[in-house]
């Protein structure tokens, strides 16, 4: 396949409706895309993402109503027009998929994740400094904010890890991303995961392990607590390594010993890109029978499926003209009749498929994938499917508004409120 064309910068809006919303000039004036700054552009793109996310707490009474529902997008005055991404037949999963139905006390331990993973981008207020952990570069350890909190008659211990200060596409291109072997931290020794990720996991052993003994130490009757550990993005691979590592029975550390401390240990993370070879898994042993291992996607979340591959792969699309619809073959039988009656109806065309490069690596948990119900009005009816690696594998998500944690949070609030109402159809 040839290479899609470009762009040219400053002459095309990069919004629906925007000045000169067309998707380019004509074919022969022009240039090969390059690859490298359509990626930069996405790096950039995410990174105004990430900002947003440490303005919400300012900025979400303006905000909630225009933004990520619609799947329509702020002019930030970038380069890209991502209403591309959606044009595809792989843009979505298909329209009928098992849905995700659990109780509703586990939605509340969902909304609770989705809560601290949001509130851990904000900056610390006087009285929760003790809880915050501020990043340590120098040991590669993360932001994260851990907690006792009451949930209903029950203590529960909450970790969060906030995502990457910079952007997914420094973790995944420039920090180390070839895969590297989980020796003495995960059971299985050999499911090769994202060095980078993996790294930073082992720095936080420490740290982590210190926090839940001072907590452990100032209330021994938080022993009969659960723990949930959760993050967004970048936060939510790590959470996952770490939560894999705290199960694990064929390793030891300072923090696997802590485990049986507590009732139950959940994990449930948003928006985690790909982080190991083999898909992680919640454990089979006894001690996580009634664990939780969920990971929530927004369809159409550019950072769920990115690898260099993929975003070269993406880059074409966006740098291309608007993709061209196909009419089925039925469609083309119909048309034939049509012609014999006479008949003006307009043809239902099909969109076209993109072919998606291999993955080297495999998301974790079990997957829930957060979408629009097929064929309702935009913004207007959310619904939660169950999904797994292997289907995630043939989608082209390509849109970075779809990965705001504000965004995740709305939508799991909202099914966790019809769940409460008995109105999850």
């Amino acid at each position: 396949m040839t290479e899609a064309p470009t762009v040219p910068q400053g002459e095309f809006a990069t919004r629906p409706g925007g000045r000169g919303a067309d998707f380019g000039p004509p074919e022969n004036h022009r240039k090969p895309p390059n690859e490298e700054l359509w990626i930069q552009e996405l790096d950039r793109e995410l990174c105004l993402v990430e900002q947003e996310e440490e303005q919400e707490e300012q900025l979400e009474a303006e905000r909630s109503a225009s933004r990520n529902d619609k799947f329509r997008h702020q002019d930030r005055g970038g380069l890209i027009n991502y209403s591309k991404t959606w044009m595809f037949a792989n843009s979505r999963l298909p329209p009928h998929q098992l849905p995700f139905k659990t109780y509703f006390e586990t939605w509340r331990l969902i909304c609770r994740a989705a809560r601290s993973s949001a509130q851990v981008y904000q900056r610390p207020k006087p009285d929760q400094r003790e809880h915050f952990i501020a990043a340590d570069r120098r040991h590669r350890t993360k932001a994260m904010v851990l907690k006792s909190t009451p949930l209903d008659d029950q203590n529960l211990i909450v970790f969060s890890i906030r995502g990457s200060q910079v952007s997914y596409f420094d973790w995944n291109t420039n920090l180390q991303p070839a895969p590297a072997a989980p020796e003495g931290f995960l059971d299985d020794g050999l499911n090769a995961c994202h060095s980078g990720f993996l790294k930073v996991a082992k720095a936080m052993v420490a740290p982590v392990a210190a926090r839940l003994r001072q907590l452990l130490e100032q209330d021994p009757s938080r022993c009969a607590s659960s723990l949930l550990i959760t993050g967004h993005s970048a936060g939510g691979a790590v959470a996952s390594l770490l939560y894999m590592h705290m199960l694990a029975t064929s390793v030891e550390s300072e923090l696997t010993l802590l485990a049986g401390c507590f009732k139950r240990v959940h994990c449930i993370t948003f928006g985690v890109p790909p982080i190991s070879f083999l898909p992680l898994e919640k454990p089979d042993h006894m001690r996580a029978s009634k664990s939780l291992f969920l990971s929530f996607v927004n369809e159409g979340d550019i950072v769920v499926r990115a690898d260099k591959a993929y975003l070269i792969s993406l880059a074409k699309i966006l740098a291309g003209t608007k993709p061209a619809s196909h009419p089925s073959v039925n469609n083309l039988a119909k048309k034939a009749s049509r012609v014999v009656l006479g008949s003006t109806k307009p043809d239902k065309e099909r969109a076209p498929y993109w072919p998606v490069p291999e993955a080297p690596l495999s998301n974790a948990g079990r997957l829930i994938v957060l979408r629009e119900k097929p064929g309702a009005q935009v913004g207007t009816s959310i619904e939660a499917v169950v999904s797994s690696d292997q289907k995630m594998r043939d989608v082209i998500f390509g849109d970075p508004a779809m990965h705001a944690m504000s965004l995740y949070q709305r939508r799991v609030e909202s099914l966790a409120f019809a769940a409460m109402l008995g109105d999850e159809d």
